[in-house]
């Protein structure tokens, strides 16, 4: 499995996803004490240090074969994370200014990135190599 690949399917292991839930509501705490730099280092360094090593010394052969697999590779492309990396910093800016309603906004935007293949069905290439325009 390559890099690109276990980029992909570490965010689904079990351990990375705890990692990220817990971290990202002691950040909003702390960053709603305004401990602004303790609630970014707790926020950021625990998923980057699990997710390096995690994509270093794991195989996500696992994940990748499992039904969450093929939905992660189908829907979580690059508009699913930054809606995912949106909806944290809103939940910060939720804690700092002690808005409840933003945290829980930014929350429901995480879940509705996780969830957008339930929403919008995408239609997948075919697999028998057909080029863009054939039909």
């Amino acid at each position: 499995m390559n890099v690109i690949d276990k980029t992909l399917y570490h965010q689904i292991h079990p351990f990375k996803m705890v990692t990220d839930v817990t971290a990202a509501f002691i950040a909003v705490y702390l960053i709603w004490l305004h401990l602004i730099i303790e609630g970014l280092v707790v926020g950021f360094i625990p998923s980057l240090a699990i997710s390096f090593f995690m994509i270093r010394t794991m195989d996500f052969e696992k994940q990748k074969q499992s039904k969450f697999g093929k939905y992660v590779k189908r829907y979580m492309g690059k508009g699913a994370d930054t809606a995912r990396s949106i909806g944290f910093l809103v939940m910060l800016g939720g804690g700092w200014f002690h808005l409840w309603w933003l945290i829980v906004l930014g929350f429901l935007t995480i879940i509705g990135a996780w969830l957008n293949g339930l929403v919008y069905k995408r239609q997948m290439p075919a697999e028998s190599g057909q080029r863009k325009g054939q039909r």
